[in-house]
C-alpha cells in the first residue's frame, strides 16, 4: 500500500496524520487503539502489511491490553494473524481479564487459529483472572482436541 492509500486508510478510520506517515504508524486513539490494531481487527491485511512495512510495533497494547494479534484472531483472518505472528507480535500477552489470544479463539471455537497460535508456541496453560486455561474454556471440540494435543492441561 503506497503513502498515499495509506494515509487517505489512515483518515478514514479516524486517525490524525501528519505529512510525515512514519510518525503518525504509531499514533493511538484515546483507547490506546493503534493504526495497526485497526487494520487487524477489521481484517485488512494490505493496510496491515502496510503499517508493519513501516515499522508499527505489534506488541503495543490498548488500555484492555489488547493487542493486534487479537484484534486480527477477534477478525478470524488467518492471513493477519500469520503477518502478525512473523512481525514478532507477542503471543502470550494477557488483557486485563487474563484472557490470551488463545484463550479468546479457544472459547469462540476458532480451531483454525487456536492451530496457528499453537504452531507458533503459544502456552496453552496461562489462566484467566476466574482461573480458566484455553482448554478448560474450548467451545468446540475441534479447539478441545488440538489444546489436548499440545499439552494444554485440565486442573482437577
Amino acid at each position: 500500500m503506497n503513502d498515499g492509500l495509506l494515509r487517505c486508510w489512515l483518515a478514514q478510520a479516524g486517525f490524525k496524520v501528519s505529512d510525515v506517515l512514519r510518525d503518525d504508524v504509531d499514533r493511538a486513539l484515546p483507547n490506546g487503539t493503534t493504526p495497526l490494531m485497526h487494520a487487524a481487527r477489521v481484517g485488512d491485511i494490505d493496510a496491515l502489511n502496510g503499517l508493519l512495512a513501516r515499522a508499527a510495533d505489534p506488541a503495543r497494547m490498548n488500555s484492555d491490553n489488547n493487542g493486534a494479534l487479537w484484534f486480527a484472531c477477534f477478525a478470524d483472518s488467518e492471513e493477519c494473524v500469520t503477518a502478525l505472528i512473523k512481525a514478532g507480535a507477542p503471543l502470550d500477552s494477557q488483557n486485563v481479564n487474563g484472557a490470551t489470544a488463545l484463550i479468546y479463539c479457544a472459547s469462540t471455537g476458532k480451531a483454525p487459529l487456536v492451530q496457528l497460535l499453537l504452531d507458533a508456541g503459544a502456552n496453552p496453560d496461562l489462566l484467566t483472572l476466574d482461573d480458566f486455561s484455553a482448554l478448560e474454556l474450548a467451545s468446540n471440540t475441534a479447539c478441545l482436541w488440538l489444546l489436548k494435543a499440545a499439552g494444554g492441561r485440565k486442573r482437577a
